[in-house]
């Protein structure tokens, strides 16, 4: 069951990004592949889990200084149903006053604010950011190791999304000292935060 979400930080009264994500996990990659410039112009609103995210969308939409957002972007992982995941977007948009149909990481033209769903990791398969941070993983042969473990364990995840957290997760508890994911995407040297497989995401956030 997710937790609700916190008292988000308040909105500033002047132009701002607004970011909502569904988890710690996912403000951090962003915060890390933004870049200061652009990540000093955004207001990023974790909903502490995906279910939350329409909930967090209509207090945004109802704050006396929404006004002043020039951009909303919603970050969401497909997880392993893009069913569920698309009617959560739908949720979420319909929390914003969006009518336009959903297109991944466009950000709808017309509207005030302008809004854009990210659905990760690329909008089509399932999954979520982990499956962009193993593409970006700093240590190739640890990678191949972690490759070997899931064939010597049977693939024992079910599904393509729990498999790729399977794996990351693996991957992170044999660093020098074991990390979670957030940990990994701060400050450390785990990922190449400059891999092509951020630019997607990296574009979207640059545009809000």
């Amino acid at each position: 069951m997710s937790r609700p979400p916190k008292d988000p930080p308040p909105f500033p009264t002047r132009p701002f990004g607004l970011l909502l994500v569904e988890g710690g996990d996912e403000e951090k990659l962003c915060k890390a592949i933004a870049g200061l410039n652009v990540w000093g112009g955004l207001i990023c609103w974790n909903a502490r889990g995906r279910l939350n995210i329409p909930e967090l969308a209509g207090l945004a939409a109802r704050d006396p200084s929404f006004g002043y957002a020039r951009s909303v972007g919603v970050l969401l992982d497909m997880e392993d149903d893009p069913v569920k995941a698309l009617a959560l977007i739908q949720e979420v948009l319909a929390a914003l006053s969006v009518t336009t149909p959903f297109e991944h990481g466009v950000f709808v033209p017309g509207a005030a604010p302008k809004v854009g769903v990210f659905l990760s990791p690329d909008g089509q398969q399932t999954g979520s950011i982990d499956a962009l941070c193993k593409q970006a993983v700093q240590n190739p042969a640890l990678a191949s190791c972690v490759d070997t473990l899931v064939v010597c364990a049977g693939q024992p995840h079910t599904t393509q999304a729990r498999g790729m957290k399977g794996w990351l997760d693996a991957y992170l508890a044999m660093q020098p000292e074991p990390l979670r994911l957030h940990q990994a995407l701060d400050g450390s040297k785990v990922f190449d935060l400059n891999h092509a497989a951020f630019d997607p995401l990296r574009a979207f956030l640059q545009a809000l």
